[in-house]
């Protein structure tokens, strides 16, 4: 009897071993899988925007050069004899404006108007180059003939001063008026000599005719002011 009961406690022990405790029941259980995040595709790239991206890198390629370029020139600017590129463009600019003033034969190169320093004056007039006309003129204002010892004077107002000049010889227009000649100093560029001139009562300006130009200029009408002023 005693062995009995012993064994049915062994029993029941036994039993309460095997089933859990309502403490651990009431514990979730935990997994131990990993978790694996969704792969993120990043968007592809287009033609467009491939060509887009070279152009770019491109055109900053060659802002990079043309600076480089730039400051290659700027270093190399001064020559030799300390003269610089800039400088020496302006001489050789001179010395073609020069050469240009003449011709090969040493003729005066002149254009379709020209510096004159003409009566003594010491203001320059701007004088029309016609090698059309045989003559060169003068535009005067209260042009009056008078005699002086036998011989035939004029005198006229010029530029606001009047001059009184011999009558050299006199030509007529084609309705048969008489105009003085007279020969008066003219100034322009190297020339400095006596020149005819029809005085024109009236006019205004100054012509320098073929008789001026004759034997020691010519006429380019593309350019004016060829010569320098006279002193």
């Amino acid at each position: 009897m005693k062995k009995t009961a012993v064994g049915l406690l062994a029993l029941s022990l036994f039993g309460c071993a095997q089933q859990p405790s309502l403490k651990d029941q009431s514990q979730p259980t935990v997994s131990t899988t990993p978790t694996v995040k969704p792969l993120v595709f990043a968007s592809m790239v287009t033609a467009a925007e491939m060509q887009a991206a070279s152009k770019a890198q491109t055109i900053a390629a060659e802002k990079k050069a043309h600076r480089a370029k730039k400051q290659a020139l700027a270093a190399t600017e001064v020559t030799t004899d300390k003269i610089t590129a800039s400088t020496a463009s302006k001489k050789l600019t001179k010395v073609n404006h020069e050469a240009s003033s003449k011709t090969k034969d040493g003729m005066l190169v002149l254009g379709h108007h020209e510096w004159v320093l003409i009566l003594s004056g010491a203001k320059h007039i701007s004088a029309y180059v016609d090698p059309k006309s045989s003559t060169s003129r003068v535009g005067v204002k209260n042009l009056v003939e008078f005699e002086r010892n036998g011989d035939n004077w004029v005198k006229f107002i010029f530029q606001g001063k009047e001059y009184k000049y011999p009558v050299d010889a006199w030509s007529k227009t084609d309705n048969n008026t008489r105009l003085p000649i007279v020969l008066l100093r003219t100034k322009l560029g190297e020339r400095n000599d006596e020149v005819e001139y029809q005085l024109i009562d009236g006019g205004n300006g100054v012509v320098l005719g073929k008789n001026f130009m004759r034997d020691i200029a010519i006429q380019n009408s593309q350019r004016k002011y060829v010569q320098p002023k006279a002193k």
